[in-house]
């Protein structure tokens, strides 16, 4: 049976669907609002230099006074900026067009014991800790009461308060939190709070920690100040992602051909790449497993 034509399966963009927004812009104009991971941005460095393509361009949005900020891809910029590129092709895009959506990531902590992630934390000056009930904790950081929760394997849920007065003392101390877990076990992602779900994809997961919903203008406002938050927390929805370039990295590295030109050849490039009906569209959420 054939599929409707309106179906969520791979096909051409239409004329209805805004093609990404690409364009090189110099690698020193983009801002970040989140710590980049070492864990991940070093071994990233590597693997991009090693592949010779730009696969996936970071998504920014402009902040209107030349500069960008990072929505997605800090780790990426980092490489870009430690392999010395001019410039660096990214995904442009802005909230008010509504192809973005801000969302949170929760993080699963394993390879530590759960005493040990709660000992950490409580080492962490300017913090409380004080076991609650899930529900209690989940409508405190809906209320940005708590600087986040975490449920523990001892089935209990942990109320996470910093007494601070501003918006830099805050994001110190959530780093300074994460931290705690990051440098000491394994921290991976997840859109959960419950550790039962979460240990089917980690079954050694100890510990959920889960932060509140974030405003753009408070993601706008932390890259601006650099108030940078821990990395991994904000999650950005993009409708019409830009995926798999695999775009020459000779043109990131270049030094000697202005910005103009590299956006004509870019542009050039996308417009034989439609030609060529080598750009598809996926309207469906996908899991990719090669990343």
């Amino acid at each position: 049976m054939q599929p409707k034509p309106d179906s969520p399966v791979e096909r051409e963009p239409s004329a209805r669907e805004t093609m990404p927004d690409l364009r090189f812009v110099p690698t020193g104009s983009l801002v970040p609002h989140e710590e980049h991971d070492r864990q991940r941005s070093e071994p990233l460095v590597k693997r991009i230099r090693d592949s010779g393509v730009w696969v996936n361009p970071p998504v920014v949005a402009p902040m209107g006074d030349g500069r960008y900020v990072i929505l997605d891809g800090a780790n990426r910029h980092y490489a870009a900026t430690a392999l010395g590129f001019p410039h660096i092709l990214v995904q442009v895009v802005t909230y008010e067009s509504g192809a973005v959506r801000l969302d949170t990531w929760q993080h699963v902590i394993s390879g530590v014991t759960w005493f040990e992630f709660l000992r950490g934390l409580k080492e962490v000056p300017g913090v409380s800790i004080e076991c609650t009930d899930l529900l209690t904790a989940r409508a405190e950081l809906a209320r940005r009461k708590l600087l986040a929760y975490s449920v523990l394997s001892d089935g209990h849920a942990y109320a996470i308060e910093a007494h601070t007065q501003t918006l830099a003392e805050q994001n110190t101390i959530l780093c300074r939190l994460v931290n705690t877990y990051k440098d000491r076990g394994r921290l991976n992602r997840i859109n959960t709070d419950s550790l039962a779900v979460a240990r089917r994809l980690h079954p050694e997961a100890v510990a959920i920690v889960v932060f509140p919903h974030y405003e753009p203008a408070e993601i706008v406002v932390a890259a601006r100040d650099r108030l940078l938050l821990p990395p991994g927390i904000s999650r950005h929805i993009v409708h019409g992602r830009a995926m798999r370039l695999n775009y020459s990295l000779d043109a990131l590295r270049d030094p000697e051909t202005d910005l103009d030109e590299k956006n004509r050849q870019l542009q050039r490039w996308i417009q034989e790449r439609t030609a060529e009906k080598r750009i598809r569209y996926y309207a469906e959420p996908m899991f990719l497993f090669d990343e």
